[in-house]
C-alpha cells in the first residue's frame, strides 16, 4: 500500500529516487508526460478531431505537460501549448521544450495575448501544468490570469499532479485555483487532495507512481493507507478448480418492506456477481411475488411480518436458523426504520452464531448500539458497518458536517465503539479496522452517485467474506471493485446514466482488470 504524504515529503522522496536510486529527473518527467498523455486520450475517446492544450509553466510541472504534449502529437492528436516562463525553464523542462519544438507542436507565449486566449476559447481539453506542489502562496501574474481565464471558460481540464492554485497540504483552494475535472498526481497521493474541501478543484483523482522505486513509496508504518490497485488485485480471492456453488461463499440477504425492495435485489446482485456461489434472499412475504419475478439466481426465503410489511420478533427463530447455515450476512437494505424492526436487528445481531462476517447496511445501523463512554463496545465477531456520512452522524450523534470535516476520525471512532470493520462510504471511502492502520480507499468515480449503488457493496462486501477473506480485506477489496465497476459501466468519464445494476453486472469485468494489474506488477 502506498503512503499518503505532504509536499515537503513528496520532495524528499523525489530527492531520494535520484541521490539513492540513481532514477534521473528526466526519466520521472517522461513517465509522468506518459501517463497524462494516456489519461488525456481516455477523456477525449468520444470527441471528433479534439483540440487539447497544455498550460504549461517554466517548472518540472510544466515539463511534464510538454512531455504529454509530445506523445499526444506523436498518437495523432491536435496539440498546443500556451508558455508561461519566458526564459525560465528548469534544466528537464528546457530539454523536453527543444525536443517538442523540434517536433513541431505549436508553443505560444502567454504573452501573445490575443491568440494565447482563443486558443484556450477553442480547446476541447485544457490539460493545466502550470503550478506543482512547491507552490508558495497564491499564484501571481501572469499564472493567476491564466487561471482565472480558464476557470471563465466550460473545457474540460485535467491537472498535472495538482490543480494550480491549490495547497497540497491542507487542500485549500488559494485565489485562484484551477477547478479540474480529474487530477493525476504522480508518485503518491497528496494529502490536500483527498480533504473533502479539495474536492471540486481536484475533481476524480488517479494515482500513478511514476517509476518511483516502491521502498519509497510503501506504508508499511504509516497510520493511513493509500489502498490502490495493486493492493486490491493481491487480495482478490482465487476459486479452486473443484469449487462447487456452497464451496464458492454462501450468502445470506436480509431487506425489507414492499417500498424498498430494489435494495433487496441489489444487494443480492452485489452478492452473486461480487462471486458468491450461493445466495439467499429474506425477505417479508408481502414481496414474495416481486422477488420471485425478478430474481432466478438466488433462494426465495420469505418471512413473517406485520400487515405494513414490518419484520419483528416473528421473523427472529426462522432468521437465526438460516443464517447458521451461511458464511456471510447483509442485514438492512431497504429493511425500514419501525420499532419492531430495529428491535428484531439488535436481536438477531446479539444471537448470531455461524457466518464469518455479517454486513449491517443502510435501515439495520439504527439497531446498533454504540455508546461513545462505553468501555466494552457491541462486539459481534467479523462486523462489517457500511454508513454514509448521515448514518454515520447518526451512529457518533454529531452533525454531518463534522463527519465531512474529518472522516478519518469518524471511521476510526465507529471501528473502535463497534469493535469491528467500518467502511464510510463517500468520496475516498474509508475503512477501519481495529489494530489496522486506516485505508483509503483509491477508486470510486461520479458513476456511483445512484441510488442502491451501496446496496450493491453490502451484498459485494459480504460475497468476498464469504470466500474467506478478512472483513478488513473484504472490505477495502469490495469498495475498490466497486468504483472500477462504477468506470467500466459507461464510456462517458462523468459516469452520466449508470445505475446501480449496471454497476453489479459490471463486477465480473472489474476482477477481470484486477487480474490484469498483478500480471503487470
Amino acid at each position: 500500500m502506498l503512503k499518503i504524504v505532504d509536499a515537503q515529503t513528496m520532495a524528499a522522496i523525489d530527492q531520494e529516487a535520484v541521490s539513492a536510486f540513481n532514477v534521473t529527473g528526466l526519466a520521472l518527467m517522461e513517465q509522468a508526460g506518459r501517463e497524462l498523455a494516456a489519461l488525456t486520450q481516455k477523456w477525449v475517446s468520444q470527441e471528433q478531431d479534439p483540440l487539447i492544450l497544455i498550460l504549461a509553466g517554466g517548472g518540472k510541472n510544466g515539463g511534464d505537460g510538454l512531455v504529454s504534449a509530445r506523445h499526444l502529437a506523436q498518437a495523432g492528436l491536435r496539440v498546443e501549448v500556451v508558455l508561461l516562463a519566458g526564459s525560465r525553464l528548469a534544466t528537464e523542462t528546457r530539454e523536453n521544450m527543444e525536443r517538442l519544438t523540434a517536433q513541431g507542436v505549436p508553443i505560444i507565449p502567454w504573452e501573445d495575448g490575443d491568440t494565447a486566449t482563443r486558443r484556450l476559447e477553442q480547446a476541447d481539453l485544457v490539460i493545466d501544468a502550470l503550478l506543482g506542489i512547491g507552490l508558495q502562496g497564491p499564484p501571481r501574474p501572469p499564472q493567476a490570469e491564466a487561471i482565472q481565464a480558464l476557470n471563465r471558460l466550460k473545457t474540460t481540464v485535467l491537472a498535472a499532479d495538482v490543480p494550480s492554485g491549490l495547497d497540497a497540504n491542507t487542500g485549500q483552494a488559494l485565489e485562484p485555483t484551477v477547478r479540474a475535472d480529474c487530477t493525476l498526481t504522480f508518485g503518491l497521493p497528496k494529502i490536500g487532495l483527498l480533504h473533502p474541501r479539495a474536492a471540486d478543484r481536484v475533481g476524480q483523482l488517479f494515482v500513478k507512481t511514476i517509476g518511483f522505486p516502491r521502498a519509497l513509496l510503501s506504508a508499511d508504518k504509516e497510520e493511513v493507507h493509500y489502498f490502490d490497485d495493486r493492493d486490491a488485485a493481491l487480495c482478490l480471492p482465487r476459486r479452486p478448480v473443484d469449487a462447487h456453488k456452497r464451496s464458492a461463499g454462501k450468502v445470506l440477504v436480509i431487506g425489507g418492506p414492499a417500498q424498498y425492495h430494489g435494495a433487496l435485489l441489489l444487494a443480492g446482485s452485489g452478492a452473486r456477481h461480487g462471486g458468491a456461489g450461493f445466495v439467499r434472499l429474506a425477505y417479508p412475504k408481502q414481496l414474495d411475488t416481486v422477488v420471485r419475478c425478478q430474481t432466478r439466481e438466488a433462494l426465495c426465503s420469505p418471512l413473517p411480518a406485520g400487515p405494513t410489511g414490518a419484520l419483528g420478533a416473528a421473523a427472529l427463530a426462522l432468521l437465526l436458523e438460516l443464517a447458521k447455515e451461511q458464511d456471510a450476512v447483509v442485514i438492512g437494505p431497504g429493511l425500514g426504520l419501525a420499532e419492531s424492526t430495529l428491535k428484531l436487528v439488535r436481536e438477531f445481531l446479539q444471537r448470531l452464531e455461524g457466518p464469518r462476517a455479517v454486513v449491517v447496511d443502510a435501515d439495520a445501523l439504527p439497531g446498533l448500539v454504540l455508546e461513545p463512554g462505553s468501555s466494552r463496545p457491541a462486539r459481534i465477531p467479523g462486523i462489517i458497518l457500511t454508513p454514509h456520512e448521515g448514518e454515520a452522524g447518526r451512529l457518533l450523534r454529531q452533525p454531518t458536517e463534522k463527519i465531512q470535516e474529518d472522516r478519518w476520525a469518524a471511521t476510526r471512532e465507529l471501528s473502535r465503539r463497534s469493535g469491528g470493520t467500518v467502511v464510510l462510504k463517500g468520496r475516498h471511502t474509508a475503512v477501519q479496522a481495529p489494530g489496522q492502520a486506516l485505508r483509503v480507499i483509491g477508486a470510486g468515480t461520479q458513476a456511483l452517485a445512484s441510488a442502491g449503488s451501496g446496496d450493491v457493496l453490502a451484498g459485494l462486501i459480504a460475497a468476498l467474506s464469504a470466500q474467506a477473506l478478512e472483513p478488513f480485506d473484504a472490505a477495502a477489496v469490495g469498495a475498490y471493485a466497486l468504483g472500477v465497476a462504477g468506470s467500466l459501466a459507461s464510456p462517458d468519464p462523468w459516469g452520466l446514466g449508470v445505475q446501480a445494476g449496471d454497476i453489479s453486472r459490471a463486477l465480473p469485468r472489474a476482477y477481470g482488470w484486477l487480474r490484469g494489474i498483478t500480471k503487470k506488477s
